[in-house]
């Protein structure tokens, strides 16, 4: 899921829910919630929705590999941060156009 989507079903999550308790007109059991606050609360819940559905993407790395001795993974690192600016040795990921870290290999 692109972080574009992200941002839209998020932003969709909090328009719905707050449309929907908003426009209520009847007043609450408690008798005590304003439409502001309603729209408040509305507002809460769906950053929270947004957020858990953003948020739902598993993001899992395998420890780094190890190539034969370690002058090929020095050599493998070295090559690695000459190609990528956000590479990380310690999980062997750069992170990509995409926005997602992604394994290096070269």
């Amino acid at each position: 899921m692109t972080m574009k989507r992200i941002v839209t079903a998020g932003l969709l999550a909090v328009t719905i829910v707050a449309a929907a308790l908003s426009s209520t007109t009847v007043e609450s059991r408690a008798g005590s919630l304003s439409p502001g606050e309603a729209a408040a609360i509305a507002g809460v819940g769906g950053l929270i929705v947004g957020g858990l559905i953003a948020d739902s993407r598993a993001r899992y790395y395998a420890p780094a590999p190890v190539y034969g001795h370690a002058h090929a993974w020095d050599r493998h690192v070295a090559r690695c941060y000459a190609r990528y600016r956000s590479y990380d040795a310690y999980s062997d990921t750069f992170l990509g156009y995409d926005g997602f870290r992604h394994r290096c290999l070269l």
